[in-house]
């Protein structure tokens, strides 16, 4: 029974109580410091005011033993004060800023292995997923890795619980109805405020239509593919007036969707009301001896430090900002986390008798027709195969489905008789050695870039040279600052880009490599495209010693490789409309021997040319 590509994905919890549980996870050690240091410094808060309480009442005094003790008490609870309030900061802020690394190494790491547990790449087309995937690295959110989160919630919560100890000082030290009507003005004000935060966080993380634009814009703007044309044709001015407009539009439909003027003037009128009704009791007691000036002097401290209790601005703002990057994180960390998991049998040295479609029909997720449709078709083991067809028959999506990327919707592909998906997967793809047509482009040396074909096996400079010599790439090397060591990017210190025939002709040597490494199966995809003329023949004079002993499925649209494989298959509307050899197709006189004619007419024409 398939499982599907997202199961184990977990209905996102709200994001800063996500992250207080993950901290604990992330480090045991640094959240129980982190918290014992927090509890001091609350601490030292509360004894300041009780503190300064205690100095002025010895001051205010005529003098005597109990003023003496009294002002040594203050002097010593205002010393313990300071030690935890303010000389253990340092420690806060380095245990603070070691536990916000952790966490955005620890939800970095754990993104990356959820995107990759899939065995399949079917998840990635799910636009759901994408959204988390982009939302986990903090795009569209404002870009605040989930570490701020922490060094926010490290400021946010002392601040919350020296509220709360202030509004018992208040109570204490003048009436209890005091920190009541307080308390609540802050907490209302601050709910308001919040929640057109929240509207904030969700509007950014939506982004507006115009928002949306400028950032594609930026990205035009800033990366290297459109560098030249931009300059070619002149669009600088116009695409910063293009961005800029955008950019202010998407601003000002934010903020009109965010803020409400109202709101705030009700938030300052409440506040401001609370104060007054606390202040002026408070006032008069005091001008009747009640309470007396050490409690007065507490109440008032107290009173100043229920602004705690309200909104923290930027603070409230960034926690929930940085935060909000923790669910999708934690949901793309869950992909693909089977409910069962069953291992088949090793695919290891096969296919041995044959690969067989049957029936196979598969479309991807938003087309109005599968790509491929009831496609039969079959693969003699040791054989080559060149696959034929207009763009987007289904050629391409044929090596996906048989490399496992993908799963059929309907029909099975059968390896030796026996359901490929019944297979260990991981076993099977070691038999693949696959050159897509995009193929990956990695910025490591180019030993790597070779010896990927077969990361599990020990590179040895022979083999390495060798799968260069049948790829094509041998010599190239030679050019390069560092060899077979140097690094294939200019992003690197002395590392170089190279051409894209040069980078096919390395894919290219990376598949060998894999079939020199035991891999039974080599699936070439358009592995001309880039190539120039010469290198082109060259690879046709190889095709036979590349192809020896090995099944070889080659998708094509240059006759001249394709007319090299023993069978060839014209695929035309997802499925297999004609099936044989090159001579056999062109005497059948149906779509092939059309598109060999149409390629072939311009060569023709050009020797029938020179002979008149």
């Amino acid at each position: 029974m398939s499982t599907s590509p997202t199961a184990g994905v977990t209905r996102r919890p709200g994001s800063v109580s996500a992250l207080v549980r993950e901290l604990p996870r992330v480090s045991t050690p640094l959240t129980v410091a982190l918290v014992a240091l927090v509890a001091a410094q609350v601490a030292g808060v509360v004894l300041l005011p009780l503190a300064i309480g205690r100095l002025v009442v010895a001051l205010t005094a005529d003098g005597g033993p109990a003023a003496s003790r009294e002002a040594w008490t203050g002097l010593t609870m205002l010393a313990l004060a300071l030690v935890l309030d303010i000389a253990l900061e340092p420690i806060r802020a380095m245990v603070t800023a070691k536990l916000s690394t952790a966490v955005d190494g620890s939800l970095a790491q754990r993104t990356v292995e959820g995107a990759l547990r899939p065995a399949g790449v079917a998840h990635l087309d799910d636009p759901d997923v994408a959204d988390q995937i982009e939302q986990a690295r903090g795009v569209g959110i404002g870009a605040h890795a989930p570490g701020q989160a922490v060094n926010a919630l490290a400021y946010l919560v002392p601040l919350r619980l020296t509220g709360l100890a202030s509004a018992v000082l208040l109570g204490w030290a003048g009436q209890w109805w005091m920190p009541v009507v307080l308390g609540a003005a802050w907490f209302v004000t601050g709910r308001w405020q919040e929640k057109e935060m929240a509207r904030a966080v969700v509007a950014n993380t939506a982004r507006t239509v115009q928002l949306r634009h400028a950032a594609y814009l930026r990205d035009i703007a800033v990366t290297a593919p459109s560098a030249k044309e931009l300059r070619l044709f002149g669009l600088h001015h116009w695409l910063v007036e293009r961005f800029t407009r955008e950019w202010w539009d998407g601003i000002v439909e934010m903020r009109r969707k965010t803020t409400d003027g109202r709101r705030h003037l009700a938030a300052s009128a409440l506040l401001l009301a609370a104060h007054v009704v606390v202040v002026v009791p408070l006032a008069y007691g005091a001008s009747n001896g009640e309470p007396s000036v050490g409690h007065l002097t507490i109440a008032l401290q107290a009173l100043l430090g229920l602004f705690a209790l309200g909104f923290t601005g930027d603070l409230q703002r960034r926690l929930h900002l940085a935060s909000a990057a923790v669910p999708p994180a934690l949901a793309v960390s869950a992909l693909g986390t089977p409910v069962t998991e069953v291992a088949g049998p090793a695919a290891t040295g096969l296919p041995h008798r044959e690969i067989r479609f049957e029936r196979v029909s598969f479309g991807y997720p938003g087309a109005r027709r599968p790509v491929v449709d009831n496609l039969d078709l079959v693969i003699p083991a040791g054989s080559s195969l060149a696959i034929v067809g207009d763009n987007g028959a289904g050629k391409s999506t044929i090596t996906k489905l048989l490399a496992g990327l993908y799963r059929p919707d309907a029909g099975l592909i059968r390896v030796d008789g026996r359901d490929l998906h019944d297979y260990d997967l991981a076993s099977w793809r070691r038999q693949l050695a696959v050159v897509f047509q995009d193929f990956g482009r990695y910025p490591f040396s180019v030993r790597d870039n070779i010896a990927f074909g077969a990361v599990e096996a020990t590179a040895t400079s022979d083999g390495v040279v060798e799968a260069a010599r049948l790829g094509g790439f041998l010599g190239v090397e030679q050019g390069l600052a560092d060899g077979w060591d140097t690094p294939l990017t200019s992003a690197y210190t002395g590392g170089t880009e190279l051409s894209g025939g040069q980078w096919q002709r390395l894919a290219l040597s990376r598949a060998l490599y894999a079939v020199r490494q035991g891999a039974k199966v080599l699936v070439l995809d358009e592995p001309t495209a880039h190539l120039d003329i010469e290198a082109e023949y060259e690879l046709y004079a190889r095709f036979l010693e590349i192809t020896a002993g090995i099944t070889t499925i080659l998708v094509s649209h240059r006759f001249a490789t394709v007319r090299l494989a023993e069978r060839i298959a014209v695929v035309q509307g997802g499925r297999v409309s004609e099936y044989g050899s090159h001579d056999e197709l062109l005497a059948a006189d149906g779509r092939y021997a059309q598109m060999f004619r149409v390629q072939s007419a311009p060569f023709t024409d050009s020797a029938g040319g020179r002979r008149g």
